[in-house]
This record gives structure tokens, C-alpha cells and sequence, in this order.
């Protein structure tokens, strides 16, 4: 079944949140961050439509199978901020929902914002933000393809390109190209948890033709 790669639109973003909670699931550690609901999905709608168009350096990328019809044709799905020319970062403002928890949040995903603005404040650079395939899709090169893009686009402009990667996804990324350079690693128990959150910050360098 062939994929092919294409922009993604806002129209794509309830599909693309409905992928993500498939992908990303129950796990240990999501009743420690969110013991209640945490932004419900029209929030999560929200706050991506107002990043996007804000950010003028984001770029949303889909993954679709033209043998599907549908919604379901989409499936996989990548944010990117392509910071270049006279486009530079901003420290980003998180919004948590209700019955989430501030001190774990705050902790490990506040704490990769730290870090990567610690490496990148005014800096042009390739910032992969989200990437997330159907699980029903994998292993079929999805997100493959979407690293392709972002990382041709990397070495087209020549700029350093930077993530956050789970213990699962961090095998794909050093695929191509990118190395961990630092790690996050937060103590889930003061909050009733069995294992650490970890995150693995890579960089890419970009390929000069």
C-alpha cells in the first residue's frame, strides 16, 4: 500500500490527537502526570490551531495511505518548527487541563522546554515537536517518512535539527542522524509512581552537500 507525504492542514488535527492518544496510550506513567482528565481534546484542538497560527515557522506534516479513504487514510502525523531566515524562538506557555498534575508536569515536560531553550534560545535550528503513527500502521515506514522531510529540510537550510525522544523512539531518530546530547530522567515516586519518566534530547547536525 503506497504512502505518500503531504502538509497537514487544521482540518487533520482532530485525527492527528485521535492517533496520538492511540500511540501514546495508557501507560505508567500518564496517571501520575494526569490523574484527572487533562486537556480534553477540543483544548487539545485549540491550543495546537493557536500554535500554529502564531508560530510562523510551523510546519505539520502527514503521513497518508492512498488506499484508505477517509480520516483513516492519515496515518501518522509530525509537527515541526522551522526556525530560519529572520524567524526565531519563543519560550513557549504551557496550558494543563484540569486534574493534571502540576508538580510532575512541571518537572519533566517543563523542564525539556528549559533545556532545549537553554540550547536554542535565538538560535535558528529544525525542532521536531510531535510524531506519532497509527499503531495499526506501524512499521511500515510512517515515520520514517516524516523524518525524511523534516531532516531534508534540515540539510537543505543547514541547520541543526533537535527532539525529545521516548526509550521506544529514540532507535528510529539515531536512524537518522540524530545523537542524544543530554537526559532528562524524573523520580516518579514522591507521586506514587514505580518507574522514572526519562527523555532523551538528540541533535542532529545538518548534511552540507
Amino acid at each position: 500500500m503506497p504512502l505518500t507525504v503531504a502538509p497537514a492542514s487544521e482540518a487533520d488535527l482532530p485525527r492527528s490527537i485521535a492517533i496520538e492518544k492511540r500511540a501514546y496510550g495508557p501507560n505508567k506513567s500518564s496517571p501520575i502526570f494526569f490523574p484527572g482528565e487533562g486537556l480534553s481534546v477540543q483544548d487539545r484542538i485549540s491550543v495546537m490551531t493557536t500554535r500554529i497560527r502564531e508560530e510562523s515557522a510551523a510546519q505539520c506534516i502527514k503521513v497518508v495511505d492512498t488506499e484508505l479513504e477517509g480520516e483513516a487514510s492519515m496515518i501518522a502525523f509530525s509537527m515541526w518548527f522551522i526556525w530560519s531566515g529572520d524567524l526565531r524562538p519563543s519560550f513557549p506557555q504551557r496550558k494543563w487541563g484540569a486534574g493534571t498534575n502540576l508538580e510532575a508536569c512541571d518537572a519533566f515536560f517543563g523542564e525539556m522546554d528549559r533545556r532545549w531553550w537553554a540550547k536554542f534560545e535565538g538560535k535558528p535550528h529544525v525542532y521536531l515537536k510531535l510524531l506519532h503513527t497509527d499503531p495499526d500502521h506501524q512499521r511500515r515506514g510512517a515515520g520514517g517518512k516524516c523524518l525524511q522531510w523534516g531532516t531534508s529540510e534540515a540539510d537543505r537550510l543547514g541547520l541543526v535539527s533537535y527532539l525529545e525522544a521516548s526509550e521506544e523512539g529514540r532507535p528510529l531518530y539515531e536512524k537518522y542522524g540524530f545523537k542524544e546530547v543530554d537526559r532528562i530522567v524524573v523520580d516518579l515516586t514522591k507521586w506514587g509512581g514505580t518507574e522514572d519518566a526519562v527523555a532523551y534530547l538528540m541533535i542532529r547536525e545538518p548534511v552540507l552537500n
